[in-house]
Order: C-alpha cells, then structure tokens, then sequence
C-alpha cells in the first residue's frame, strides 16, 4: 500500500504569508541592508517541490525457437515505462559569503517522490497495469551563489547559482538503494524583512526555481534525467 507524503510545500507558503506581515511591520523603522557580509553565514530553510522526471521505456524480449544455426530474431514480451513522480519536501541550506556578491552553499534536501511503472503491448494481450511504490530520495549538493546588484526595490536582491552533489534514493520498502549525482543551475530571490542593524541578525524570505538533472540513481534507460523544481522558504544571518 502506498502512502502519501504531507504537502510540506503548501504549509510553508501558508506560514510565511502568516508571518511576513508581522515582522515586516515591527522592522519597518529599522534600516534595511540587503547585502551578503562576508564570512557571516546564512541559514535557510524552504519547502520544495521536484516536478516529475521521466526515467526511461524498457522492452521485455526474448528470442524465438528456431532450428539451425541462423541467430533468431528477438520476440517482444512486454514494454515498461517508468517515471519518478513530482513531489513536495524540505531543504535546509548553509550559504558562506565570500565578498557581498559571491557566496559558497552547502544544502540537504529530501522528498518522497512515488514510483510509477506502467506496462503495456502485453503479447499474449493482458490488460495495461500501472504498479507503484514510494521512494526516499535524499540530496546533498554544493553550490556558488553569485548576487546581482539592487534591482528595483531596496530590499529584494535576485541572485543566480550552479552547483552539484550526491544523490542517494532508497526503495523497495528501503530495502534498495540506489545512488548517483545531482547537478543544477537556477535564479532565486531574496527579500529582507530585516537586514544587518546595531547587531541585529538579518531576517527574510527566499523563492527559487531550478533546473536539476540527475545521473544514476534509479533509471531504467540511459542513466540520465532532468526536471524543474522550486523552493520557497525563509533565512536568517548571523
């Protein structure tokens, strides 16, 4: 039987629309300064979702029975075709500044993602079926972080960042593991509800999308996949 992961993503986004009035309010009179300080890290924490990911169509074949020594041709069975569904998770990520505009990431993501396998062009005609199972999927990635300049509003900076890390995916009843990389380029924003004032530890929000493509882990063609994903959440400097 396959369980459901909680929509992890959807409660962010609502606590943080419950939340951001309220600090943006009791901050208003302090001076914002939305810049990266250097050698002062950042901690963040989103919820995320991954879009679904093709993983591949295998045909089932074998060869029929001949007389003589010519190599038979092969016999299709059955196809599959499999595909790692979207799903909602959780990331928590520690950003290192470098200067005010470079900074080094190191983030742990994880989802449960389901698995679904359908098969078709039965040979002997059986109906479609579809079979399914859920996977835990975890991802620690390193990433360089560049932030642009102010672009309209004082206290929003959008930013760009690449990086790359080690996927690790548990199935069958985590009986399973499968592991591989990860490797991303996307754009974000940052919006500061607070920035560095007398002491005070910055305080904001944080949207990205991505474009993430996977190598190895659970595949069934040539080891290689790609989706979209997005994360939303809130960070805090020191």
């Amino acid at each position: 039987m396959t369980t459901t992961s909680p929509p992890t993503l959807p409660w962010v986004v609502a606590a943080l629309l419950v939340l951001a009035p309220g600090a943006a309010h009791a901050q208003g009179s302090a001076t914002v300064d939305p810049v990266l300080r250097p050698g002062r890290p950042v901690v963040s924490v989103a919820g995320t979702w991954m879009g679904a990911q093709a993983l591949g169509r295998v045909d089932a074949t074998t060869r029929r029975a001949s007389i003589g020594a010519t190599t038979p041709s092969p016999f299709a069975l059955f196809s599959t075709d499999s595909t790692l569904g979207g799903a909602a998770g959780g990331e928590v990520a520690i950003t290192v500044p470098v200067t005010r505009y470079w900074a080094v990431s190191v983030r742990g993501a994880t989802a449960r993602p389901t698995l679904t396998t359908a098969i078709s062009a039965d040979s002997e005609g059986a109906p479609n079926v579809e079979a399914s199972e859920q996977v835990a999927d975890y991802a620690v990635d390193v990433a360089v972080l560049y932030q642009l300049p102010r672009v309209g509003g004082r206290r929003a900076r959008p930013y760009l960042t690449v990086g790359g890390g080690y996927l690790r995916q548990l199935h069958e009843g985590n009986t399973l593991v499968e592991t591989g990389r990860t490797w991303h380029g996307g754009a974000g924003l940052r919006w500061w509800l607070r920035g560095a004032h007398r002491g005070r530890w910055p305080v904001g929000l944080s949207g990205e999308v991505r474009w993430v493509r996977r190598t190895g882990g659970i595949t069934f063609s040539d080891g290689a996949g790609s989706a979209p994903a997005a994360a939303v959440g809130i960070f805090v400097g020191f």
